[in-house]
């Protein structure tokens, strides 16, 4: 689609797009990433990323994203 005709969707488009990026975005050692990041960081699919995300321990750091489950204690 060409915005160049109305500049205001263009960035209304921009202003949506890093809500979005914010929504999906984690904090690691106190720093923000997308879960797409995290993902090329451990070299996994986005769904096992996304899962390791949700699973915690939080506040998550990466020796704990990178351990492939849980060990419960």
């Amino acid at each position: 689609m060409d915005v160049s005709a109305y500049p205001g969707l263009a960035a209304s488009y921009r202003r949506a797009g890093l809500i979005r990026a914010q929504q999906f975005a984690s904090v690691v050692e106190g720093k923000s990433y997308t879960t797409a990041q995290v993902a090329k960081r451990l070299g996994v699919s986005l769904k096992s990323a996304s899962r390791r995300i949700k699973r915690g321990p939080f506040p998550l750091t990466w020796a704990s994203l990178e351990s492939a489950r849980r060990i419960s204690q």
